[in-house]
């Protein structure tokens, strides 16, 4: 199972680099042809905080990932129960 798990982790991490990557690569496309075309300066703060944020999700996906690797019956029985509850609850009818 380990097996398993550890090459999901793997294929996510790479996904993460992937979008990671990605995002400063469009980023600087645009930057170019905005100082090109229009002699604007990109807001590179944004571009920083939105690759901070992606940064931090994969953070966080690691660290989930771990803990779910050390104890993945406990947690896939907790997500099935929440998931099962969720799906059971009644929809609100708003008029």
């Amino acid at each position: 199972m380990n097996f398993f798990l550890e090459s999901v982790q793997s294929a996510v991490n790479l996904l993460f680099l992937l979008i990671v990557l990605g995002t400063l690569v469009i980023s600087w496309i645009f930057a170019y042809k905005l100082q090109k075309l229009h002699n604007a300066d990109f807001p590179w703060g944004k571009t920083l905080m939105i690759v901070g944020i992606e940064v931090a999700a994969w953070i966080g996906f690691n660290i989930f990932f771990e803990l779910f690797q050390k104890h993945w019956i406990i947690i896939t029985i907790i997500g099935l129960i929440a998931i099962y509850f969720v799906s059971k609850r009644k929809k609100q009818k708003f008029s």
